[in-house]
């Protein structure tokens, strides 16, 4: 079995001390049973409503249980078990508070290797069924590397002058968050670092429908955050982290096992400001603003806030790339109507101002570019 050895073996040994807890004078013989098993995985994000394929992956069933615990009272192995999908707001709203320490400590190790877990009530037999990947990294690069992009990827070509300028970017975005190390809020240059090969390497040279490349509209969004909330670390992390989250297959379980809890947190709240709505019909006037939406009903971070504002703000000011008109209309309205007083209300007025003025300037853009094509007709 391929993985953090030393994440399994806490988590065996947390599994056999829960079954053989002392029960009288003497603790109880735990058994484990071994059965080979897969782990099936959707591969596609609901949240772009594409159709869902799955991938499969060889995996190990272990059973532990006391060993007088009858065979009928043990869980059945299966020949496939899907993964719980941690973005899905069904399932986390079906789940009721936990006060079981253990027992989450034992779920966060399982799902940080993309595994399942059965752990049965019956106090008198307690058994639990852990099913692990037999190669943690064989699933991890296929979810992350295996983009759903092409639905949202122009196939524009990339020159030799456009991928210098793209690394250029990158560099450029790392020199500007090492001006922000200070002892009161240090933020990890290594973290970075990280951050930024991992947008390179999953993202590749696909395109954004604004026409930019995907890591270098990451960076963008990121470098406007840096700006507004340079003294949080964790906000900047989850900046480029959502970014990855949105577009590609990279799973929350990956950030909760990688990263401080915070950060998870505030991107764990970012999907679920998308995934909030699902649309029936496909235009973009029937769009309604998921962020109002969610400030309404839900307590939302300000840093949330920050990162969805920063994100929409980057695209109006990329608005000449878009191929669809339409799209930049509504962004634009939207944000005039919306964004700009959900900025003025929690963020401050230079936000809502920087808003506003790329608002107009993405009007002005369209109503420009419907004049010129009336003109040629």
């Amino acid at each position: 079995m391929i993985g953090d050895i030393h994440q399994v073996v806490y988590l065996l040994v947390k599994a056999i001390l829960r079954v053989g807890r002392l029960a009288g004078p003497n603790a109880p013989i735990v058994r484990i049973q071994l059965h080979p098993t897969t782990l099936r995985f959707k591969q596609a994000d609901g949240m772009d409503n594409m159709r869902p394929t799955f991938m499969h992956f060889q995996a190990t069933a272990l059973v532990v249980s006391q060993s007088t615990t009858p065979a009928e009272l043990l869980p059945k192995i299966k020949a496939c078990y899907d993964e719980p999908n941690p973005m899905d707001p069904k399932r986390a709203s079906h789940l009721p508070p936990s006060i079981d320490l253990e027992q989450d400590t034992i779920a966060t190790m399982v799902h940080g290797h993309y595994g399942y877990l059965e752990m049965a009530t019956d106090v008198k037999q307690p058994t639990i069924l852990l099913v692990l990947p037999s190669d943690v990294t064989h699933i991890r690069d296929k979810m992350a590397v295996e983009l759903p992009l092409d639905a949202l990827t122009s196939e524009a070509p990339v020159t030799p002058q456009e991928q210098a300028d793209s690394m250029m970017a990158l560099m450029k975005f790392h020199d500007h968050v090492c001006k922000y190390v200070s002892t009161e809020a240090p933020i990890d240059i290594k973290i970075i670092s990280g951050l930024l090969l991992l947008l390179r390497q999953h993202f590749s040279f696909k395109r954004h429908a604004s026409g930019q490349l995907f890591y270098v509209r990451a960076v963008g969004i990121a470098q406007i955050v840096v700006d507004w909330v340079f003294h949080s670390p964790k906000v900047i992390y989850a900046s480029l982290l959502y970014e990855l989250v949105r577009y590609t297959c990279l799973p929350l379980s990956y950030i909760k096992e990688h990263y401080n809890l915070g950060v998870y947190a505030f991107v764990a709240n970012l999907v679920k400001i998308d995934k909030r709505q699902e649309l029936d019909d496909p235009s973009l006037l029937f769009v309604q603003n998921r962020l109002e939406q969610a400030l309404k009903e839900d307590h939302i971070q300000l840093s949330v806030l920050f990162i969805k504002l920063a994100e929409r703000l980057y695209d109006l000011r990329h608005a000449a790339g878009y191929i669809y008109l339409t799209e930049v209309q509504h962004m634009a309205q939207e944000t005039f109507t919306i964004d700009v007083q959900i900025a003025n209300k929690y963020l401050g007025p230079e936000i809502g101002i920087a808003l506003e003025v790329a608002a107009q300037e993405a009007l002005n853009l369209c109503n420009n570019t419907t004049k010129k094509d009336q003109k040629k007709d």
